[in-house]
């Protein structure tokens, strides 16, 4: 092959290459979790963890985009969102559009949250403690957003009961995981009765 071939050959692979987007989400994959694949353990906590990820941040989206798109929906729709929403503010002791503004900011908050929540779960699939931090600080972020923005009695009434079991499942599992990754990371062989000893 001579080497004008060879520059012709491998300019077509290139463009082939840069076509497709399969090599390039391959990339990306290996760029953020890496190229090895943890333990079976690790692979369910983080599956269990991404899947409860992905539900609250749907809804958090869904949630944001139907608040700034109230004028959008009444047109459309012929539902008066705004006075739905200032009708529940009330309820729970806001004024005027006070609850719709503290909601959107709740909102923003809460996609910030995730975010370092998402990292959390990458640095789990990774095997790295680190993950804790993210994890705990994310879901802290989360609650003393909504705590704080919201009040406590819309975390108690308009918080679902699924809501409520998904988060604090996610936050345990996943302390559980960082315990057990901590004994794997110190050599110590760990079950779900402590840790195992050898007998000869």
């Amino acid at each position: 092959m001579t080497e004008s071939d060879k520059k012709h050959s491998f300019r077509e692979e290139f463009e082939a290459h840069l076509e497709s987007p399969i090599p390039i989400l391959s990339r990306l994959r290996n760029l953020i979790f890496g190229k090895e694949t943890p333990d079976t353990y690790t692979q369910i906590s983080f599956y269990l963890g991404l899947l409860i990820w992905i539900i609250f941040l749907v809804w958090i989206i869904l949630g944001y985009l139907v608040l700034t798109s109230t004028e959008w929906i009444e047109q459309e729709k012929g539902l008066d969102v705004h006075t739905l929403i200032e009708q529940r503010g009330q309820a729970l002791g806001f004024a005027g559009t006070d609850f719709q503004d503290s909601l959107i900011t709740f909102y923003n908050v809460a996609i910030v949250s995730w975010i370092g929540l998402f990292i959390g779960l990458v640095l789990q699939w990774r095997k790295n403690s680190w993950f804790i931090y993210f994890i705990w600080g994310g879901g802290a972020l989360y609650l003393l957003a909504m705590w704080f923005l919201m009040g406590f009695s819309y975390w108690y009434n308009d918080t679902t009961t699924f809501d409520k079991i998904a988060f604090f499942l996610f936050i345990g599992h996943s302390s559980l995981h960082y315990y057990f990754l901590n004994k794997e990371l110190r050599g110590e062989n760990a079950n779900f009765f402590g840790i195992d000893e050898e007998f000869d």
